[in-house]
């Protein structure tokens, strides 16, 4: 859930101005990892791209990363654009694939614009930062659920499956979901290329929410 900020650093209240600069400051950060690496963006880079002062960023800004933690905060909202295609209703009955690719386009989408403010994300949650694991946790969590929702309807539709499968299904096919996004789309290039691969992601999703087999199924498969 994205901090709502409503004054500056030296607790004044920010006006359509304020709002602006502090929007043209997070702009200029996002264009400068495009092309460099989280590590080396400082307040003056991000200052002079966006053609301001250093004192103006730290009027909005405590340091370069309060800058990328508001950005991070933006890239979890802009996921309510998958959230919205996956709480509309799903038929289990129907091997939905239009449906399915609508939420892997949503996915993609939002990792396209925000590739390099995840991976930071992922890397800083990996580091042991509560704040960046906190954000990557329940934005993680909450497309599982949904996930995992509908395919507990489709499991009781086919006679099969209970909660915890159905969450177990959900997260690895949202941990695939966001392993291809975080990968650079040149070396994906290099393999079968994206679009096969977000195709074959597509397929995946629409099987495994209509009629999937009951986990009980495949492990008599396998006695």
């Amino acid at each position: 859930m994205r901090t709502v900020v409503t004054t500056n650093n030296h607790g004044q209240s920010l006006g359509r101005k304020g709002m602006q600069t502090r929007k043209r400051l997070m702009d200029a950060a996002r264009k400068l990892l495009k092309s460099g690496s989280p590590v080396e963006l400082t307040a003056v880079s991000i200052a002079k791209k966006a053609k301001s002062s250093s004192a103006t960023f730290y009027l909005y800004f405590a340091d370069v990363r309060g800058i990328l933690l508001a950005l991070t905060e933006e890239a979890e909202t802009d996921m309510q654009a998958v959230h919205a295609v996956l709480d509309e209703p799903w038929d289990p009955k129907v091997l939905d694939v239009e449906h399915s690719r609508r939420v892997v386009q949503a996915f993609a989408s939002v990792w396209d614009k925000h590739r390099e403010v995840l991976r930071y994300r992922n890397l800083e949650a990996d580091r042991g930062d509560p704040v960046f694991e906190n954000i990557r946790l329940r934005t993680f969590v909450r497309i599982v659920n949904r996930f995992a929702e509908h395919i507990q309807v489709a499991y009781k539709e086919g006679g099969g499956g209970n909660q915890q499968t159905a969450r177990a299904d959900a997260s690895v096919l949202v941990a695939a979901m966001e392993r291809l996004a975080a990968t650079d789309p040149g070396a994906v290039e290099e393999g079968v290329g994206a679009d096969a691969m977000w195709d074959a992601m597509t397929r995946i999703i629409a099987q495994t929410l209509s009629f999937p087999a009951s986990p009980s199924d495949f492990a008599k498969k396998t006695d």
